[in-house]
């Protein structure tokens, strides 16, 4: 079961609205929100020969603690335990260090998208920094700024009532893309009611099956035992009738076809397994690439689960 949560909050253009995510987190069994800010001591310093200013630090500690205080009151509504706490430090750091203290179940950080699809940061800090330093599962809840010349329309505009219902578990059966597994399987069967087990099968492993039909065969079968086993771990097979869990096949570059699925099914949540720094082979290498590249492009939020 899931209890802890790890708001990481940034006071940017959407950490309001997603309150609304919240509120529903509390079917999910989550009792516990921990809100936390993090103030960078870098945006004191605005040359190389700045000192530090305790002043400037307070006054910011202040607005912070006004803000936290406020979205404390808010959830306290829906019923959660809410507590919340400030840092100065580095913030990929700070995080990593509070959501292992905290004993977290997972982190959540927001995460912006424009017209072009090159926003990779947060309040500074970039997402990789993150990702790499904090142990826990990490959720990107994805927001779409609007503009009259964007080209997102209205409906486009990330919802997360429904978040957790219908979740596509991109893996490459890697032992380290299988860890989301024992993470979706704390959910509560009644919120997540259907998965989409998502492969890609890169081009080049195709070219050369096709020389050797004997080959391609078993690699089809190989790969439908795989598909069965993991549908298997999730509480089913996706053989059954009216099953539950679907499965997808594509082709081609591994972060390009994932990131056009999640597009053109409108998915609302993909969950990724993440091996980090530690990598055995240059397979884990393609795969972990993979996952910084669909953070940047994806067009849905985002669970990573080292």
């Amino acid at each position: 079961m899931l209890n802890t949560v790890l708001y990481a909050v940034n006071f940017g253009e959407f950490y309001y609205e997603n309150l609304e995510c919240f509120a529903n987190y509390s079917r999910l069994g989550i009792k516990e929100i921990v809100l936390m800010h993090v103030i960078d001591p870098r945006i004191f310093q605005h040359s190389l020969y700045s000192l530090y200013n305790k002043e400037e630090e307070d006054k910011i500690r202040r607005f912070a603690e006004i803000k936290l205080e406020d979205i404390k009151k808010y959830l306290e509504k829906s019923g959660f335990g809410v507590r919340y706490i400030i840092k100065v430090g580095d913030i990929a750091d700070e995080i990593a260090e509070e959501a292992e203290k905290e004993n977290i179940d997972f982190v959540v950080l927001d995460k912006k998208a424009g017209r072009h699809k090159g926003y990779f940061s947060f309040y500074g800090s970039p997402l990789y920094d993150i990702l790499m330093k904090v142990e826990k599962p990490v959720l990107i809840l994805k927001r779409v700024i609007l503009h009259a010349s964007s080209g997102f329309k209205d409906d486009e505009k990330i919802k997360c009532s429904k978040l957790f219902e219908d979740i596509v578990l991109a893996t490459d059966f890697s032992s380290f893309s299988l860890k989301a597994v024992p993470f979706i399987l704390k959910l509560p069967r009644e919120i997540t009611k259907s998965f989409t087990i998502l492969h890609v099968i890169e081009d080049k492993s195709v070219e050369t099956l096709k020389k050797d039909s004997a080959e391609m065969e078993n690699y089809e079968k190989k790969l439908a035992g795989k598909f069965e086993k993991v549908a298997e771990e999730l509480g089913g097979t996706r053989t059954a009738e009216n099953s539950s869990i679907s499965v997808a096949v594509r082709k081609g570059a591994p972060y390009k076809e994932i990131t056009d699925f999640m597009e053109e099914s409108g998915k609302k949540l993909l969950v990724l397994g993440f091996k980090g720094r530690e990598k055995e082979n240059a397979k884990e290498i393609v795969f972990g690439s993979t996952v910084m590249h669909v953070i940047n492009a994806l067009p849905c939020s985002l669970l990573i689960v080292k």
